[in-house]
């Protein structure tokens, strides 16, 4: 059980102990496997399912939704830090 807390906690420092930070690069990573898998395949159906997938009428939906997740992170980041301050500690 402590092995699994200290696994936890190594995980957590990668990120500052912030859900903004791992979701932000979990959005950045998906951008770069998305761009590698446009790049390397050599599968005409993989492209155009990909590209299907990102169409210019989507984008708005996809940025609305990138929006809300990074809200919601940050309330939850921002919800801690006030905690902290009225002495709730973490």
């Amino acid at each position: 059980m402590v092995a699994v807390d200290r696994l936890i906690d190594k995980f957590k420092s990668w990120f500052k102990h912030s859900l903004t930070i791992l979701w932000a690069r979990t959005v950045a990573v998906g951008g770069f496997v998305v761009a590698a898998l446009l790049n390397l395949s050599s599968d005409p159906a993989v492209n155009a399912a990909i590209q299907q997938l990102f169409q210019p009428q989507y984008v708005p939906y996809w940025i609305i939704a990138i929006g809300i997740v990074t809200e919601l992170a940050r309330r939850r980041t921002a919800g801690q830090a006030n905690e902290g301050d009225k002495g709730a500690g973490r």
